[in-house]
């Protein structure tokens, strides 16, 4: 069975790094070739004289940042948020006619739940 090789955007690399300020310049740019530039574990270590275990150990700690970096952008998103059950928040981009229409389409819901007693409240 093929594994699923891991990859990571140049942005999201480069979100990564600062979390990562022990990693020396070298390793950091064999974790790069790995994960951004999609290179052989094997490849990678041949150029730099390490084994191919050692690079998978950087691939693994930087995949590791960027888990943790992922989870905190989730906490900060919902940091000063208390929603009522059934909301969510959402941050996206979209053209502006389409924000106008779903900005029209809230509006409609929020009037809706007004008339509606008990609509929004929570139900304890």
């Amino acid at each position: 069975m093929a594994r699923t090789k891991r990859r990571m955007t140049a942005v999201e690399f480069d979100a990564v790094r600062p979390l990562l300020p022990n990693i020396r310049e070298d390793r950091s740019a064999a974790a790069r070739a790995a994960l951004v530039d999609g290179e052989t574990l094997a490849a990678v270590a041949q150029r730099y004289g390490w084994t191919r275990q050692a690079v998978n150990g950087l691939v693994n700690t930087f995949w590791e940042g960027l888990t943790r970096y992922h989870e905190a952008q989730r906490i900060g998103d919902n940091a000063d948020v208390v929603l009522p059950p059934g909301y969510s928040k959402a941050t996206f981009v979209a053209p502006d006619r389409l924000i106008a229409k779903w900005r029209a389409e809230l509006a409609s819901e929020a009037t809706a739940d007004a008339a509606t007693p008990g609509a929004g409240k929570s139900r304890a």
